[in-house]
């Protein structure tokens, strides 16, 4: 009978130990696929950012803080790059569209091109928000909700500096975004308003479109100094500002200044190629769009649907607080 009564006590004790295992099995959590940016195995909203393109420093933030904000949301968020092409942005829509995202941030190559594709996906029930660059009469087109930088203002507080630096005298050169982009119109329209108060503040060579690239930038100034007598060349962004500077060596007595607030802008302005820069976080105006969307899918509304990212001017005496 004692014999019994301890072989019924292991039993006990091995079916307590199974039990207490399989509890522990329950623990185990599966890590997140590399190429996904939700925190956990199923997200709530399917969600794309498209990009005019992932070419320079404030792209990458862009792209990074809407990976930030995306995990903190617990969304699917997928980034595609448009490379500069209206086409395949409007490609990339309809596919997101086909596919069943419910919500789409992009920042329009072109801003009347885009129209179309947006306003066809805010009509599926997609919610649409434009980011950083802004769609021409964006509410008619479908679209929920812009967050952006005010480039007009930004564009008068870069220049406002440099008419300044020159005391409100000399020759000046401007190195420009895309012409059909709004950012870049806009950015200029600051520049014209500023530069309607100072007459002896002389434009002596045509603006130059470089895309917004350091390269083109660069072989654009290298010829202009062989040809103008340059005071300042005021750039459409850091990119472009980097390019100049690269061409006029550092020192060079020549205000060079940009737009972004990037990395390789503050690194120029720390070894004297550049002059200064108006910051705008690109990284808070992809977040700022990535939370709209998911307030909106909750059922939400927007206090405001017009979300600004303001700027600030950065120089050589504050450029280590920015870094």
């Amino acid at each position: 009978m004692k014999k019994n009564k301890f072989l019924a006590l292991l039993l006990t004790c091995a079916m307590t130990v199974t039990v207490l295992a399989g509890c522990g099995s329950k623990n185990t959590t599966t890590a997140p696929s590399e190429d996904t940016n939700k925190p956990a195995e199923s997200a709530t909203y399917k969600i794309a950012l498209i990009q005019q393109h992932q070419t320079n420093a404030f792209q990458i933030a862009v792209t990074e803080g809407a990976k930030a904000k995306a995990a903190e949301l617990g969304v699917d968020l997928t980034i595609l790059s448009a490379d500069q092409d209206a086409a395949t942005q409007i490609s990339q829509i309809e596919q997101c569209v086909s596919e069943g995202y419910n919500a789409i941030l992009f920042e329009p190559v072109d801003p009347d091109g885009l129209r179309d594709a947006a306003k066809a996906a805010a009509d599926k029930g997609v919610v649409m928000i434009n980011v950083v660059s802004v769609c021409t009469d964006w509410e008619s087109a479908g679209i929920s909700a812009i967050s952006c930088g005010n480039n007009v203002k930004a564009g008068e507080n870069e220049m406002q500096h440099v008419a300044d630096l020159l005391e409100g005298k000399g020759n000046v050169a401007f190195l420009t975004g895309p012409s059909a982009v709004t950012d870049a119109l806009d950015r200029m329209e600051g520049y014209r308003n500023i530069l309607a108060n100072y007459p002896d503040i002389k434009e002596v060579v045509a603006p130059a479109d470089c895309e917004w690239d350091t390269a083109k930038a660069q072989a654009t100034v290298e010829s202009w100094l062989s040809a103008y007598d340059l005071d300042a060349i005021v750039c459409e962004n850091d990119g472009m500002a980097v390019g100049a500077g690269n061409a006029a060596g550092a020192n060079s007595g020549i205000i060079i200044t940009g737009v972004d607030g990037t990395p390789d802008g503050y690194e120029a302005i720390e070894d004297g190629r550049m002059t200064g820069t108006v910051a705008q976080d690109g990284g808070l105006m992809a977040a700022g769009g990535l939370e709209a969307a998911v307030t909106l899918l909750n059922g939400g509304t927007l206090d405001n649907n017009v979300i600004i990212a303001e700027s600030v001017w950065i120089d050589a005496s504050n450029v280590a607080d920015y870094k």
